[in-house]
């Protein structure tokens, strides 16, 4: 590939080698820190206010609706979460706006599933991203397709305690 063809960065890759990639990487990096520090309204402040998250079979509309979300499900404090982003691709479809696919893995412990097993789920997000006018990156979709889950033992027969 030709040093004018894309511009690439550690997990993203644009065919527009001035678009701001690194903005769009920097916004999953905010959500996943988010999630996995377990900050529902900061989770929610990735999205726009009409934004839709999809995170499996059910629609989420909105701030305040994907707040609501990760609260409940971050219920549990022993549940603990690690979120890795690779492969990004980023289609510009304006100065502003950006088509995405990304791969996420995620490790879980959570305890309503498993008290002795951590979950390894690999998918695949596609989504909407705007950048407002402050200049900042969000989601205005977020899709979520699970590729496949796997169960893996925990080698430490204490459960991870949550965080302080």
């Amino acid at each position: 590939m030709s040093n004018d063809a894309a511009r690439l960065g550690p997990i993203a890759g644009s065919a527009d080698p001035v678009f701001d990639t690194n903005g769009v990487s920097l916004l999953l990096l905010r959500f996943s820190d988010a999630v996995d520090s377990r900050r529902p309204q900061e989770i929610a402040e990735q999205f726009t206010a009409d934004s839709l998250f999809r995170p499996g079979a059910s629609a989420i509309h909105g701030r305040a609706a994907v707040e609501a979300f990760y609260a409940d499900r971050l219920r549990d404090p022993r549940r603990t979460t690690r979120h890795l982003w690779s492969n990004l691709h980023v289609a510009p479809s304006a100065d502003d706006r950006a088509d995405i696919r990304v791969v996420l893995s995620n490790y879980a412990f959570d305890p309503a599933v498993s008290e002795t097993d951590v979950q390894l789920r690999v998918g695949n997000v596609s989504g909407v991203c705007v950048r407002d006018a402050d200049g900042r990156w969000r989601f205005a979709e977020h899709i979520y397709e699970r590729i496949y889950a796997l169960r893996l033992p925990l080698s430490d027969p204490q459960t991870p305690q949550p965080k302080p």
